[in-house]
């Protein structure tokens, strides 16, 4: 087929393998597609949902995949190869908003195309999206235009070219192993709409790569392409006018300078549950700035560990029914001061403890209509495990913001991201930032940061060799906005799809 003037038509590479005859190829699929449970086929209820079309053409060369790529000032995964797609519409079924939105983005008509099935729904952490990948096969092709408001170019890549070696590259994942990712021309093909054609390629032809993991490929063909994404300025989350300061300007700390901080402090009469209504006050104000300034009748989850961090969310608790709030408490390990949970069920809130089962810890339905993440605090390692991963794993599955203490539970103090973690809409940081929050690749996970003073003199700081003289973070308020100019977008971290999460 020849390519429009719109269209990219990447058809050189390796020939026609004999595995992408097109009646075996749509056996092979058909088969694994009637086979995926139905309910892993959509998203779960409450979830920030989408789907994508996987549009698969048979032209003269052979079968050939449907792409955009996505124009370079979009807010979301801007620059990056896509399927056509998006979020769905009220009432819409996966197949539906997948067909609007190619028909919206690349002006496929729907009675050109039959959809073949639905395969297994997949979680990107970086925008909370779960998406449905629906798989059609365009019977009747004909010209496409793209939508210039959001696509760039339309791609019509042979499946050749993806069994071709010479194209396969691979993507480092944040914790470990790598996911796989494709050199076309200039365009590298990774993130989301990787992982989906590198399972759809093990479903229709197995053995495709001849044994080999991604990351046996080995240094030379290894690629970052996060750290060449546009990044984009982010809209403040909270409400009301609050100071900014570039985040450049503030000293960030290590998780030992806040021990010693800590330390300091209790040794001259400032102890832990002292903070912890500090830190507590910081969260309910943020609280209340995310959601608009009122948070009368509004049901809150507070997710508590047994950490300091977790004595704050406990603190939390108490002051957002002063505040008029419904919260609830979801207890992960013992708390810190057991006072703090008989004090909440005196006064009425309710306090459930997840223990770990065989069966794992037992969650709610839903976490309302705003959730606390006070989780896990700086004395925590990645990868979650246990009874955090359960409740992360459960908190994907609900389309609420979250404010986050100190850091994202499953966020690496020092090192940022290492594996799942939470990813939050707003981040209160405590006196000082920690190092981890420098790094780039945790911008989409923090959300918007900020900073909160409860209560930590200079001289504290000092004794734990941290330089505060040249700034005053809070001479113009107890909540600043920590700024970097541009942050990181979506496509600015690794970890971009866990297929079936």
């Amino acid at each position: 087929m020849t390519s429009t003037p719109h269209e990219h038509d990447h058809r050189h590479g390796a020939p026609r393998a004999p595995d992408l005859e097109p009646t075996l190829f749509w056996r092979r699929l058909e088969r694994a597609l009637s086979e995926v449970d139905p309910s892993r086929r959509i998203p779960p209820p409450g979830a920030r949902a989408g789907a994508v079309l996987v549009l698969i053409e048979e032209a003269a060369d052979g079968l050939r995949v449907v792409l955009t790529r996505r124009r370079r000032d979009l807010r979301s995964h801007p620059g990056q190869l896509s399927f056509p797609g998006g979020r769905l519409d009220g009432g819409e079924s996966v197949e539906e908003a997948a067909l609007r939105e190619a028909t919206e983005e690349v002006g496929l008509r729907a009675d050109s195309v039959e959809v073949v099935g639905t395969g297994p729904v997949f979680y990107i952490p970086p925008s909370r999206f779960w998406v449905a990948p629906v798989l059609a096969r365009w019977r009747h092709p004909h010209p496409l235009d793209e939508n210039p408001w959001e696509v760039d170019a339309i791609l019509r890549v042979p499946l050749a070219r993806l069994v071709d070696p010479a194209a396969w590259r691979h993507a480092p994942l944040s914790l470990e192993g790598s996911t796989w990712a494709w050199q076309l021309d200039e365009d590298l093909l990774w993130g989301a709409t990787a992982v989906v054609l590198a399972v759809l390629l093990d479903t229709a032809l197995p053995g495709w790569h001849g044994g080999r993991d991604p990351h046996e490929l080995g240094p030379e063909r290894e690629v970052r392409p996060w750290e060449q994404v546009p990044a984009l300025t982010r809209r403040p989350r909270l409400s009301g006018e609050l100071p900014s300061l570039p985040q450049d300007l503030v000293p960030h700390v290590t998780t030992s300078q806040l021990r010693s901080v800590r330390s300091w402090l209790r040794r001259h009469g400032v102890g832990e549950l002292a903070l912890a209504e500090q830190v507590g006050r910081a969260l309910v104000n943020a609280a209340r700035r995310l959601h608009d300034g009122g948070l009368d009748g509004v049901p809150v989850t507070v997710l508590a560990g047994p950490s300091s961090n977790g004595a704050g969310g406990l603190a939390a608790a108490r002051l957002l029914v002063s505040a008029g709030a419904r919260p609830r408490v979801l207890l992960a390990g013992s708390p810190r001061f057991p006072a703090q949970v008989e004090l909440l069920r005196a006064g009425g809130v309710a306090v459930a403890v997840l223990d770990d089962t065989p069966a794992g810890p037992a969650l709610p339905e839903g976490p309302g209509a705003l959730l606390l993440d006070t989780l896990l605090g700086v004395g925590s390692s990645p990868p979650l495990t246990d009874t955090p991963r359960a409740a992360v794993r459960w908190l994907r599955r609900h389309d609420v913001p979250v404010v986050a203490a100190e850091l994202p539970s499953g966020l690496d103090p020092a090192t940022g991201l290492r594996g799942p973690c939470v990813t939050a809409d707003v981040t209160v940081a405590l006196g000082l930032p920690l190092l981890g929050l420098q790094e780039t690749i945790t911008h989409a996970f923090v959300g918007d940061l900020y900073l909160a003073d409860i209560g930590i003199p200079p001289a504290a700081w000092a004794d734990a060799g941290v330089d505060v003289t040249a700034v005053a973070p809070f001479s113009s308020g107890s909540l600043v906005r920590l700024c970097t100019g541009q942050r990181a977008s979506d496509a600015g971290t690794p970890d971009q799809a866990v297929p079936g999460a």
